[in-house]
């Protein structure tokens, strides 16, 4: 090791000055790039747990008889997946992928279009919107 480090001594200073430079250049960012790879790989698995136990979208389950009005954005057709915009929680919006609630309208092919008023009734584990028509803007 000692050999190879009095060479790279006599072969750096055979370069002119740019050469040198160039070379402590790239000596620099290769050790960067070892430090960071170090790193990543050293803060990988405290990342994989924090990733592990977070939120996964449980803050999306509504309370208890708490329900929120939304507005389609994406039509929903049967069992397809639409997209539903919250309306009533304040000054955010929050968009949210939505199915239908209803096992009977999904079971027939109900069409609710874009602008659709609808209650969010739920998040199933996958973090999608279940909703029913607002009757109250029908």
């Amino acid at each position: 090791m000692e050999a190879l480090f009095h060479w790279l001594q006599e072969q750096m200073h055979a370069l002119p000055s740019a050469g040198r430079f160039v070379v402590w250049l790239v000596l620099g960012v290769l050790c960067l790039l070892v430090l960071s790879l170090l790193f990543s790989l050293l803060f990988s698995p405290f990342m994989w747990l924090y990733n592990r136990f977070t939120d996964r979208n449980r803050s999306n389950v509504l309370p208890e008889k708490e329900l929120v009005t939304g507005e389609l954005t994406v039509k929903i057709k049967g069992n397809s997946t639409g997209e539903v915009m919250e309306t009533d929680s304040g000054s955010a919006r929050s968009v949210h992928p939505a199915r239908l609630f209803d096992e009977k309208e999904i079971a027939a092919d109900t069409l609710y279009p874009i602008g659709t008023k609808v209650l969010i009734i739920e998040f199933d584990e996958s973090g999608i919107a279940l909703v029913v028509r607002n009757q109250q803007f029908i």
